[in-house]
């Protein structure tokens, strides 16, 4: 973006001053400048997507339209011809800067753990969008200009009106679309941010503060809407024997392979979070007592068919899960759910871990579940 808005203004010195200036500077000089702006700019949109950028073609497509301006400069003189290669280069150029911007709707690269960014524009990428299509018009515009005028000028450099016009889009389109860039890369770094700070950075879950936050919020449209709340507390069985045993890579391994897991068997309304260590919270929105245990079921059937492929083929050590359940009850504060998920916790280790244990608001074990 910085490369883009320097060389458009050596091209915008260059104009001002054409008359003046050796024709070198005032014609291929200047279209180059303007050119490699517009390179610029399409490789830092590229970037703000995460598609790949290619220096070389991009600096070789420049080098082109220097050697084609002066060709219908010096050998075949048509203001007509240099115009077209110029108008040319600058739509395809916003092609592709639209391309990025379609390539990643959204705010902008998707997120680690699987977590995909809205395939939706925003108004900044809107934005950029219309400055292309306008910029694309505009170069529809001077050519249909060139060709159907009675008499049309033979530069840019001479004082009409309609070289004005021209030389005052160009002038404000580039800066435009640096703008969007620069939006585009802002409104990223808050979503960033924003990410980063209400995630675990190792699972990709929400963090504990985000969670309790989330928690608040659901109790109440639980209660607004009538429909039961579920929370279900998940802890990895042996942890500290999996650290010791493996090193905090086997650990940290193991608490990605939950979170996977987990992901896979939830649906997109549930938030789970990493309440710390080994310990994650799941909330589950209209869903029962006994609906929350299938879930944690199916959770730990899957944890542990896939810990079984890892023994077998890594080495990796036995890996599953206790699990307490408990469901809201009315009128009762979101840390009083929390403290009876933890005691159907307690109640599922305290029985022989690698089991689902479920406390209903009155306090009363429904069912421990056993492995296998």
């Amino acid at each position: 973006m910085l490369a883009s808005a320097m060389l458009g203004l050596v091209g915008n010195l260059l104009y001002a001053f054409g008359r003046e200036l050796p024709s070198l500077l005032a014609y291929e000089v200047a279209n180059m400048a303007y050119a490699g702006a517009g390179a610029a700019l399409a490789a830092g949109y590229r970037q703000l997507a995460g598609l790949r950028v290619r220096i070389e073609p991009l600096a070789l497509l420049v080098g082109a339209v220097g050697l084609l301006i002066a060709l219908f400069h010096y050998r075949f003189d048509s203001f007509a011809a240099r115009s077209a290669v110029a108008s040319l280069f600058q739509a395809a150029i916003c092609a592709d800067i639209a391309r990025s911007v379609l390539v990643r709707r959204g705010v902008g690269p998707a997120h680690p753990h699987g977590q995909q960014t809205p395939a939706v524009l925003n108004k900044v990428q809107r934005f950029v969008l219309l400055m292309c299509a306008l910029v694309v018009a505009g170069h529809g515009v001077r050519m249909a200009w060139l060709l159907l005028a009675a008499e049309p000028p033979g530069s840019l450099l001479q004082p009409t009106s309609a070289s004005l016009a021209i030389l005052t889009a160009a002038a404000l389109a580039l800066p435009a679309l640096t703008l969007g860039g620069l939006l585009t890369m802002h409104r990223y770094i808050l979503h960033q941010a924003e990410y980063i700070a209400n995630h675990d950075h190792l699972t990709g879950a929400w963090s504990r503060k985000a969670f309790f936050d989330i928690a608040e919020r659901e109790l109440a449209r639980s209660r607004r809407n009538g429909q039961p709340l579920a929370l279900m507390l998940i802890d990895l069985d042996h942890f500290k024997a999996i650290n010791d045993g493996g090193g905090h890579e086997a650990g940290d391994l193991a608490l990605q392979l939950v979170a996977e897991r987990a992901r896979a068997s939830l649906r997109a309304a549930d938030c789970m979070a990493r309440l710390g260590g080994d310990e994650f919270a799941v909330l589950l929105p209209e869903t029962t007592l006994a609906e929350a245990c299938t879930v944690g079921d199916k959770l730990q059937a899957g944890l542990r068919q896939l810990a079984a492929t890892l023994q077998r083929h890594a080495g990796q050590a036995p890996l599953t899960l206790s699990i307490g359940v408990t469901a809201t009850q009315a009128g009762e504060p979101f840390k009083a759910t929390l403290a009876r998920a933890d005691a159907a916790l307690y109640a599922a280790k305290s029985a022989g871990r690698d089991q689902v244990i479920a406390l209903a608001p009155q306090l009363q074990p429904l069912r421990p579940r056993q492995a296998g």
